[in-house]
């Protein structure tokens, strides 16, 4: 029998129709953020909204960073580099400074979702969340034995593993880091790390760590809106405004009603710790509409050229023609972006678009 909460429960179903239900302990509307009232704030929030440019917010995200959390980064993009020389890991992203970037903002993340967690009233020990998660090598390994279109240094790297080995699924595994930040959470390409990684529970689990619903819609609504700004989506900071049209639309939580009601409260209470600085105050960031990255270039080519060489998800359900769309629109920028590029001397970056110009048409 399922627990009630002070504000009833959370139930509903999953895509598969199985009926699930939580105690919902705290209704944001009346109760606010009590429950987090132990977490300090670490973010001064004083700024006016969409006022603080992309490098300035940058440069105040990096500064809550451990310095021992931020020589890991350094350490994992070093090793990353070394394994993909080697064969056991994807070339490094086009920008190293993003990729850094990445994995500051997962880490934060992760930070992040402590706090909401206990706001929600549902304590978790999440701190590892995206960036050290581990599972048991056999069910990398199962999973590769049904895979079609994995890369070979993949291939090669699970079939190296003890099958009893416990595996980082997150962004802190060298092997791995540089897979998951240039294809992010996409399933319309080539899934290599990210199959790996939707072992983590807040994805689809597995026997030893269960999928956990509530951490599930927690992260949907960073993640999925998105709420961090060009993160593991490689997509503009989006609105809380576009949480509903979300949750009708993503593939990810769409026929999912336990995740959609989880959500709702979630995203209320992450507004409210935004306001409050006890986690990243994405609403004072200043957008702007016309930047274009490397990275995102990047992850456009890859997403598409994986879609036209049928790498796509198995499950049509599962692709979101949206993000298709833009990746298409974003490659349709290469000759700005290449006389741009050669503008600023980055001849090197130029030659690169050129070569996926040439391969898109």
């Amino acid at each position: 029998m399922t627990e009630i909460g002070k504000r009833g429960v959370y139930e509903g179903t999953d895509k598969e129709g199985h009926h699930w239900s939580f105690p919902r302990h705290v209704d944001p509307a009346i109760d606010g953020t009590k429950l987090a009232e132990h977490h300090q704030p670490i973010f001064d929030v004083r700024a006016n909204n969409d006022s603080v440019p992309v490098a300035e917010f940058d440069v105040i995200i990096e500064a809550a960073v451990p310095p021992d959390v931020l020589r890991r980064i350094e350490r994992t993009i070093e090793s990353g580099k070394l394994l993909a020389a080697r064969g056991l890991a994807d070339t490094p992203p086009i920008s190293e400074t993003d990729w850094r970037r990445g994995m500051i903002l997962s880490w934060s993340h992760a930070r992040d979702l402590v706090v909401v967690h206990d706001a929600l009233g549902h304590p978790r020990d999440v701190k590892g969340h995206d960036v050290d998660e581990v599972v048991l090598a056999k069910h990398l390994q199962t999973l590769l034995a049904d895979a079609s279109g994995v890369d070979q240094w993949y291939r090669d790297y699970v079939n190296s593993l003890d099958e009893g080995a416990w595996v980082n699924v997150g962004f802190f595994n060298p092997h791995i880091s540089a897979s998951l930040y240039k294809w992010g959470d996409d399933k319309s390409g080539v899934q290599n790390a990210m199959d790996a990684h939707r072992l983590a529970a807040h994805h689809q689990g597995s026997t030893e760590h269960p999928l956990h619903w509530v951490e599930r819609a927690v992260n949907f609504v960073v993640h999925h809106i998105p709420r961090e700004h060009l993160g593991i989506r490689h997509e503009p900071r989006g609105n809380w405004s576009d949480l509903e049209r979300r949750l009708a639309e993503d593939p990810a939580i769409k026929n999912a009603t336990i995740g959609k009601v989880i959500a709702r409260d979630a995203a209320k209470l992450f507004e409210l710790l935004e306001q409050e600085g006890k986690v990243i105050p994405w609403q004072l960031l200043k957008l702007s509409h016309d930047t274009v990255t490397p990275s995102m270039i990047e992850h456009a080519h890859l997403l598409v050229l994986a879609t036209r060489q049928n790498t796509a998800a198995k499950d049509v359900e599962e692709l979101e023609p949206r993000r298709l769309e833009n990746a298409h629109a974003l490659l349709r920028r290469l000759p700005l972006e290449i006389e741009a590029a050669k503008r600023e001397g980055q001849h090197a970056l130029a030659a690169q678009y050129q070569t996926w110009l040439a391969e898109h048409g």
